[in-house]
């Protein structure tokens, strides 16, 4: 447990953080208070690995190691800066740095790799830290928390198997011919196949679950064609959807079937299409083995605990490295009266940073 000065200093440097927020891949600031913080209160080996921080417990050569991740991008804001922490993140930093001091002249029989890591809102952040450390594949395993409004505050919240939902943004370009609007005929326009294939996307919804009470939805978010001309015949069109489920395959089934039902109508219709993914964030799944291990070490450090009915519906680029090695991803309530993430009365709580190192901490024994 951090002595009340460490948790001071752990508070100071949250606020600090808070007070430069930076978007997704432009941490510059962020990164350099955190160096400094590290390297002025650890002995840590602090290392830029381009755009994102590795700081380093080493204990010797083949021993155990284990990572723990923590996000540290900002929102986009419409303010002087651009820029504000709506989500946490600064916060998340804080409590990994807290765990840094929890280190200090420790034996813990693992090499221990604290990850901070840029561009978690986005989706590339994690992927950049796959890229450019060969290690991460490595690890025996790998951990990483996010604060959740709408639970009581400091409870540790836990689920087996899915966290957090898979998700991208889908986009499917039809264009067809223009035509004089008095001889449509001689045209090809995409509105009625834009329109068809939007009905029929539940139907397939139904069909790849098949009874199973496993999440796949789908969220229109636009469905744009054609313009105000009133003599000319619509020719261009796009369907815009987000894509969200427990499980990548069953997105990855969905988006098949979209696209071979929309390369159908345009066959028959002698128009073209193209397809676009972006904002791809896979499924975060937990290691069962470590699940198990991580449920009696909060129970061993007498933490508080909620098993959640479902997976949370919003998205997490840790999943990616979980694709690399495994781990557990776990939740700390914010309190059931915290405003939403990313809403405008959000702001993070600092009564939580002692909580969450804590339960970093005792996921090495400390």
């Amino acid at each position: 447990m951090l002595t009340e000065n460490q948790l001071r200093r752990v508070v100071a440097l949250r606020r600090a953080l808070h007070d430069c927020p930076e978007r997704s891949g432009q941490e510059r600031r962020t990164m350099a208070a955190i160096q400094a913080f590290l390297s002025q209160n650890t002995a840590l080996a602090v290392r830029d690995m381009g755009g994102w921080l590795l700081a380093t417990h080493w204990e010797g050569d083949d021993l155990p190691a284990v990572g723990f991740r923590a996000d540290m991008d900002a929102l986009p804001a419409c303010n002087e800066i651009g820029a504000r922490h709506g989500c946490g993140h600064d916060g998340h930093s804080a409590m990994l740095c807290g765990l840094g001091l929890l280190l200090e002249g420790r034996r813990v029989g693992k090499n221990v790799h604290l990850i901070f890591q840029a561009a978690e809102e986005t989706g590339e952040g994690a992927k950049r830290v796959i890229d450019t450390w060969r290690a991460l594949s490595t690890l025996d395993a790998i951990y990483a928390l996010h604060n959740i409004p709408g639970h009581p505050k400091g409870t540790l919240l836990m689920r087996r198997g899915c966290f957090a939902c898979a998700s991208c943004g889908h986009i499917v370009h039809m264009t067809g011919r223009p035509a004089h609007a008095a001889y449509p005929g001689d045209g090809a326009n995409p509105i009625g196949p834009l329109c068809r294939l939007t009905l029929e996307i539940p139907e397939m919804i139904a069909d790849i679950l098949a009874g199973s009470d496993r999440l796949l939805m789908r969220t229109l978010i636009g469905l744009n064609a054609g313009g105000e001309d009133f003599g000319i015949s619509a020719h261009e069109g796009r369907l815009c959807q987000t894509l969200r489920g427990h499980r990548q395959r069953d997105i990855d089934a969905l988006i098949q079937r979209t696209e071979a039902c929309a390369r159908a109508s345009c066959r028959e219709t002698g128009m073209k299409c193209d397809f676009e993914i972006r904002d791809a964030f896979p499924d975060t799944t937990n290691d069962d083995a470590l699940f198990d291990a991580a449920m009696n070490r909060f129970q061993a450090a007498n933490l508080p605990v909620r098993l959640l009915g479902e997976p949370m519906r919003w998205s997490e680029d840790f999943g990616w490295l979980l694709r690399e090695t495994p781990g557990v991803y776990f939740g700390i309530g914010a309190g059931e009266d915290c405003p939403g993430l990313h809403t405008e009365g959000y702001a993070f709580d600092d009564d939580l940073i002692e909580t969450g190192v804590r339960a970093f901490g005792a996921l090495l024994g400390l």
